[in-house]
Order: structure tokens, then C-alpha cells, then sequence
């Protein structure tokens, strides 16, 4: 049974979300999944230059309504990410001021496993507007405390809030106030843990650490998404 064990608002986290069997047979599927650089196709400006290079798989959607066309792996897929997807919908809907509840605030969501090797990171961001919230799922076997790559999330801001200077994925400029207070939740990347973040908390993964040395810091993350 999973257990909750922190939650705040518009931010809750959970462990033990798979039992398991089905846990390991996710982080085999994780493993043995192809993948890409992040910026392969072109500069996706979520990650700085000055991010290293984290790697994408391939995405699984579940749009029961058939509300946005995507090709590719869709629900159900008869593999170990099922259990997940039933995990992240059922977190949702018994949270639903978080992200919103499935069919009133969202109607759809995708998930991708991503792999953050030593060196790579991802720098203070907030979820764009088409979504109700964003969710992350660690799925590596083991994590030190010493290896890095906590998700840092920050108290709420608004939507108007405007850095002055460069735009952030070109310089630092102006960027000082970007996490408000300067404080934040770091959530460590325990295995079989999931957390699901609100459009409004602003949030970064904390570079994978030379510690780590082989280990990579493996996740499934995705997104709710609003009706088109």
C-alpha cells in the first residue's frame, strides 16, 4: 500500500506506489528502453545549455477520449507502466487540489522515462499553462543520499511573475528572485516514489552529483493535460 508522506499545498509525495514485482519489472522496462538527448531534435529550452545532458524515451499516453490524435504507445500497453498510470490517476483524483480530478480538470496525460546522468540537471522552471500539474516517478533500484538530483520545489508564485534581463535559458541575468523566498521542499529521489506538483510551484532537479559515479538517476515523468 503506498503511504503519503509529505504534503503540502500544491505539492504531495508518495512512496511505495507499486508493490514489488511490479516495481522491478518497471525499472527493467526503465533500463532496456531507448532513448535520446534531450535536445536531439532541437533546443528544448526547459534545460539550460548549462544542464548537462539528460536522455528521453519514448512517451505512453493515456487519452481515453481520443481528445488529442498522438501516435505512439497509448493505454492500456499491457506492460508494468499500466500499474503506474492506474497509480498516478488514483493519486490524482484522491488529491484533486493538486492537479485537478481526471475529467473535470484534465482529460488526458503522458508520461516519459528520463535518465540524469552525473553532471545533468534541470534549472528552476514552472509547467506550462496547458497543463493542470505535472508528476514525477523515481524508478531507479537504489539512491544515495550523497548522489544528488533532489526535486526542489518552491512556494507558489503567479503566473505574472516576470524576470527582467535575458530570457532565462540565455543568461542568469535577473533571474536572483526567480525561487521567491529562496527556500524550498527538496524532495530526495527515493525509489518507487511519486510526487505530484501543482502548475504554480516552480521546481528544478539538483544536479546528479559525481558520487553517483555509474548509477543514473532514472525517473518517469509526465503531465496532466487540459481539453485542447
Amino acid at each position: 500500500m503506498s503511504q503519503v508522506v509529505l504534503r503540502q499545498k500544491g505539492l504531495v509525495v508518495a512512496d511505495g506506489i507499486l508493490p514489488a514485482a511490479g516495481f522491478g519489472s518497471l525499472c527493467k522496462e526503465v533500463a532496456c528502453g531507448d532513448y535520446r538527448g534531450v535536445h536531439a531534435q532541437k533546443w528544448d529550452k526547459a534545460w539550460r545549455l548549462w544542464d548537462g545532458h539528460p536522455l528521453r524515451g519514448e512517451s505512453v499516453y493515456f487519452d481515453p477520449n481520443h481528445a488529442f490524435g498522438w501516435k505512439g504507445a497509448t493505454y492500456p500497453t499491457s506492460t508494468s507502466v499500466d500499474s503506474l498510470i492506474d497509480a498516478v490517476r488514483g493519486m490524482s483524483n484522491a488529491c484533486p487540489d493538486i492537479a485537478g480530478a481526471e475529467g473535470v480538470d484534465w482529460i488526458a496525460l503522458y508520461l516519459s522515462p528520463w535518465l540524469y546522468p552525473v553532471g545533468s540537471a534541470l534549472s528552476l522552471h514552472r509547467d506550462a499553462e496547458r497543463y493542470t500539474g505535472s508528476f514525477t516517478y523515481f524508478a531507479h533500484s537504489r539512491w544515495s543520499v550523497h548522489w544528488g538530483g533532489e526535486l526542489l520545489v518552491t512556494p507558489p508564485t503567479s503566473e505574472s511573475t516576470v524576470h527582467s534581463g535575458d530570457e532565462p535559458w540565455m543568461s542568469e541575468d535577473g533571474n536572483d528572485d526567480a525561487d521567491g523566498t529562496g527556500i524550498a521542499t527538496c524532495v530526495s529521489p527515493r525509489p518507487n516514489r511519486l510526487v505530484v506538483i501543482a502548475p504554480d510551484r516552480p521546481h528544478r532537479i539538483a544536479r546528479v552529483d559525481q558520487n553517483a559515479g555509474a548509477h543514473l538517476r532514472a525517473s518517469i515523468a509526465g503531465f496532466f493535460l487540459r481539453s485542447p
